[in-house]
């Protein structure tokens, strides 16, 4: 296990070349040489350095190379699942340090900067990165960080490892993320801590969530739906009510 928890990339490999399954087996030397083939570049030497460990930062397009030879998804190497869908050829995902800088940040603030979280990154068990890599990340004239840049970014925007190569665990966590943003904008989440820590009289509550639901204009047929839910008795909406 790594500092933080993180299976060693060196397992992961040794254990995907002696155990294949239903996979092909193959030598360092047969690896390499399949990796080659597909356009890449590694050697045999190498991969026998991988897993024993003498080295453990391969860059992202050593991790891709090395998932595509093995016939498995490469977000395995980072505690992401293993098996490919029909037809899917993943890889690092250009878009997602841009996307969590964009989205993942406190309700009190804006986005962090580069600067932050480099600072955040540096200080945890993931080595250093710069401020000015981040901005190419981010910029996308870099794409091919090592791993433990990959590990850093995840911890430091409190994301799986797994996000920056799987579409699709990509597309439920952004999701979650621009829900949250949209409910932290309209002050959604400052009205559920608050009424968490004193909740209001039933009545009160629902002309809260009415207000709720009014505020992302669903329209008269769902807002009224709405209504009868929570007060079985109260008139229907008015049909020019649904224009505010």
């Amino acid at each position: 296990m790594t500092a933080g928890g993180q299976r060693l990339f060196a397992d992961i490999l040794d254990e995907l070349c002696l155990r294949p399954g239903d996979r092909p087996r193959f030598t360092n030397v047969e690896l390499a040489e399949r990796i080659r083939l597909d356009g890449g570049e590694i050697t045999h030497t190498y991969i026998s350095q991988l897993r024993r460990g003498d080295k453990d930062n391969p860059t992202c397009r050593t991790i891709e190379g090395l998932a595509t030879a093995l016939g498995v998804h490469p977000a395995c190497f980072v505690g992401g699942r293993a098996r490919l869908h029909e037809g899917e050829r993943p890889g690092w995902r250009r878009g997602a340090v841009k996307h969590l800088f964009c989205t993942a940040y406190p309700a009190d603030r804006g986005p962090f900067s580069p600067e932050e979280v480099a600072a955040r990154i540096s200080g945890g068990p993931h080595g250093s990165i710069s401020a000015n890599y981040l901005r190419e990340l981010l910029a996308g004239t870099s794409d091919n960080p090592r791993l433990k840049h990959v590990l850093g970014l995840a911890e430091a925007f409190g994301a799986a490892p797994a996000y920056f190569f799987d579409d699709e665990l990509a597309a439920r966590v952004d999701e979650q993320l621009e829900t949250r943003l949209a409910m932290d904008k309209l002050g959604v989440n400052t009205v559920i801590l608050r009424t968490a820590e004193q909740p209001p009289p039933p009545g009160v509550r629902n002309k809260i969530l009415l207000a709720l639901v009014r505020a992302l204009h669903p329209g008269v047929a769902a807002e009224d739906a709405i209504r009868r839910a929570l007060e079985p008795d109260g008139p229907p909406v008015a049909a020019d009510d649904e224009i505010r």
